[in-house]
């Protein structure tokens, strides 16, 4: 075999196993709270019907312990991966009552690059259905000691990003909106799909973290409203944004091997 092609073998090698270890996925939490387990399985199943560019993983209640294992499997893997909780942040991803302050897997997942969103409940909030968390939950995974998610019955505008990226999304009152204004270091909206008119309060939106990569969102977090289109706008929110805009983030000291990189002579 001549040199030559032991090159071109050697680079379709690479960009293969390139191409599998960059490949995104996305896993749902299903464990509901503040709407019913009824709805959060319906509305998970559609964003499974509707996502199909990338692997979609439902996690049921029951099964907690693996969605742990693909929290840790998606960790340190190049790409930034996806969460979605529907109002309960499990209680294996993160320690009840905050007692793991720094280190949780879902902190690792989240200071890796990656982005973990929530529908239904006050994020991080809740445990397991206990309660345990209480605001401390979100403030101990964004490192800012004093961001809330108060305010029942806030006003929200779709704005033009909403309407461009999430057409089905429509005007509605947040119960606990994201507080813009409470963002400290090196947080920042990233995309606002609805507002209030002051511009201190959204949901939905993405809020990042400029230095790790990380990414944070709300998605109607709202009481005990089963109708609201939760997987439908998450849905165009994937497709739409997600999977065009976020590029492969890098393990620290690691590079990208890229077709281009490989040359064959």
């Amino acid at each position: 075999m001549s040199l030559s092609k032991v090159f071109t073998i050697i680079a379709i090698f690479l960009l293969l196993c390139v191409s599998i270890s960059y490949a995104q996925q996305i896993a749902i939490s299903t464990q509901a709270n503040w709407w019913s387990q009824d709805a959060a399985d319906r509305e998970a199943q559609k964003i499974v019907d509707n996502v199909t560019d990338v692997s979609v993983k439902l996690f049921t209640v029951d099964q907690q312990d693996a969605l742990a294992d693909w929290v840790k499997g998606c960790t340190g893997d190049g790409v930034t991966d996806l969460l979605i909780l529907c109002g309960q942040f499990p209680s294996t991803i993160y320690a009840p009552g905050n007692t793991q302050a720094d280190d949780s897997l879902a902190e690792l997942f989240l200071d890796d690059g990656n982005a973990i969103i929530n529908t239904g409940d006050y994020m991080f909030y809740v445990v397991d259905g206990a309660g345990t968390n209480g605001a401390g939950g979100l403030q101990t995974m964004m490192d800012i000691p004093n961001i809330t998610m108060w305010d029942d019955n806030t006003p929200v505008v779709v704005t033009d990003d909403g309407k461009k990226y999430t057409p089905s999304l429509a005007d509605f009152q947040s119960d606990r909106p994201f507080h813009l204004d409470e963002l400290e270091g090196d947080w920042h909206p990233e995309l606002i799909l609805a507002q209030n008119d002051a511009g201190t309060r959204a949901d939905p939106v993405i809020v990042a973290n400029s230095s790790t990569g990380g990414r944070i969102g709300s998605f109607y977090l709202t009481a005990s409203e089963d109708d609201d289109p939760r997987g439908a706008v998450i849905s165009e929110w994937i497709n739409n944004w997600f999977l065009k805009q976020i590029t492969p983030v890098e393990p620290a000291g690691k590079t990208a091997t890229t077709w281009g990189d490989v040359k064959v002579h």
